[in-house]
């Protein structure tokens, strides 16, 4: 149901969003000279910007493909070394969107303090090459509706190969230059270094069961096991996928020795990826 979940968040969210330039002076005035971190989404994103005079700027921004949204933005001043980045956060404005586009967007601006609109204030800077990221501890929810935080992330991301080329739901600041070396897991506290694979996991499919939905039999699934589980350092947030990139399964739960997932793609078949096919974390 994992996957499921992620593909309905994805279409509410994911259409073209022609709001995420803003006129709104205040923002727009300000100079950013200094370092600019983020990541962008489905109509999703996040920018947080370190002026050189020693005030920040945190825009958090959210649309639906139906109409309306909101954009979060927090201002304050911040203190950062090489190794930890603090902000001092002081107010906030927050615009509201309308479904209507032809209706005006309501903007109020409060002192920061709102327990909803609080942002993540503590991050660790971790370096990777010319590559530099900002993690929190904090917990909250991504594209994945478990609790996660940014160290979890960047795990899944290393993980199945996706860094550094691309990023997930953490800020990051990236330059045009390659990445040759491997990531040093030492960065990283010790209590989230489990989350990280200190190598590929592999596994082969053991059984494949057809599931068709009693309300609409045009609406199959496919019910995958794998013959890996706990005891292989499978757990339910790898995605693993076949060589060709033809078919990957995200894992929904795990056994001591095997474990299960879903796909939904429309062209699967058990000839086309029969039992015994291998399926792997990340192909090197």
């Amino acid at each position: 149901m994992k996957y499921i979940q992620i593909l309905i968040l994805i279409f509410i969210f994911s259409c073209s969003n022609n709001k995420t330039n803003s006129n709104d002076q205040e923002f727009d005035s300000q100079k950013i000279d200094t370092l600019r971190y983020g990541y962008n989404g489905f109509n999703n994103g996040l920018q947080l910007d370190l002026l050189s005079d020693g005030r920040f700027i945190n825009e958090n921004y959210l649309f639906s493909c139906f109409g309306g949204g909101e954009r979060k933005r927090v201002f304050g001043t911040y203190k950062m070394d090489s190794l930890k980045l603090t902000l001092n956060p002081e107010r906030i404005e927050f615009i509201e969107y309308p479904e209507d586009m032809e209706l005006k967007p309501k903007t109020t601006k409060i002192n920061y303090g709102i327990d909803s609109l609080k942002i993540k204030t503590e991050f660790q800077v971790v370096k990777w090459e010319n590559n530099e990221y900002l993690f929190s501890e904090y917990f909250d929810f991504g594209w994945s509706l478990e609790k996660e935080n940014d160290y979890i992330r960047f795990a899944d991301y290393i993980n199945s190969g996706l860094e550094p080329e691309t990023s997930g739901m953490y800020l990051v600041r990236k330059t045009k230059d390659s990445i040759t070396s491997e990531f040093d897991l030492k960065q990283i506290p010790e209590k989230w270094q489990s989350y990280f694979l200190k190598e590929p996991v592999s596994a082969k499919i053991k059984y494949i069961k057809k599931v068709i939905d009693p309300n609409d039999e045009e609406n199959i699934s496919w019910l995958i096991e794998l013959d890996k589980g706990k005891n292989d350092r499978m757990n339910n947030r790898l995605t693993l996928e076949t060589k060709d990139g033809e078919f990957f399964i995200e894992v929904d739960s795990v056994l001591t020795n095997r474990s299960f997932g879903m796909t939904y793609m429309y062209d699967f078949t058990p000839k086309k990826f029969p039992i015994g096919t291998e399926l792997r974390t990340k192909w090197k």
